[in-house]
């Protein structure tokens, strides 16, 4: 799986494209946030209730729109101001957003269930796994570093998009950036730094 990090940073990304005036921070946005990160909710239930899945039913694009569509229901009854179809399509790419960065470091998913069982997969991972080796190892900040070197321009030049800002002004910028942190990355993914 991707990391915490870059989950929140996809939830992130997502709240601050949104159209109209320029987003600021809001309880809001917590929102976002919280459905990027939903579907790993079930390794509650693996690490304090032991219990195993055959198949792991919050990552499928059913739980995705369904949770996210609860979400954005419960937010026009709480903020009247929520009433935009905007903030629905946040909310669903935001749990959307999971299942991809999942699926970019290798992961076999059921997009599909319960129609399919079929695990899908993509067939080149681009991202390194999160580490489950501990906070203090070495591999966990490595994979962490990747992460973002390849993920946080990426990230910046859609919100650029989205929000219509002038892309090519900073188009050098962002290549050379992404070119020196996908250079680092691929150092630290080789061992060639160590």
């Amino acid at each position: 799986m991707s990391s915490l990090l870059a989950h929140v940073a996809a939830g992130l990304t997502l709240y601050f494209c949104r159209t109209g005036p320029q987003p600021r921070p809001h309880i809001s946005m917590g929102l976002p946030v919280l459905l990027a990160i939903a579907p790993d909710f079930d390794y509650f239930g693996i690490w304090f209730f032991h219990l195993r899945y055959e198949q792991r039913v919050t990552h499928s694009l059913l739980f995705c729109l369904l949770l996210s569509s609860t979400v954005w229901l419960l937010a026009k009854r709480c903020w009247p101001r929520c009433k935009t179809r905007s903030g629905f399509w946040i909310l669903s790419l935001a749990a959307c957003s999971h299942l991809l960065l999942d699926m970019a470091v290798g992961r076999a998913l059921p997009l599909l269930w319960p129609l399919l069982k079929t695990e899908f997969y993509l067939p080149l991972a681009f991202l390194p796994g999160a580490s489950h080796t501990g906070i203090i190892s070495y591999a966990f900040w490595r994979n962490l570093l990747i992460e973002a070197c390849m993920l946080l321009p990426v990230l910046a030049a859609i919100m650029m998009l989205i929000r219509r800002q002038p892309l090519r002004a900073h188009l050098p910028e962002i290549l050379l950036v992404m070119s020196m942190w996908s250079g680092l990355g691929f150092c630290l993914n080789t061992g060639l730094l160590l």
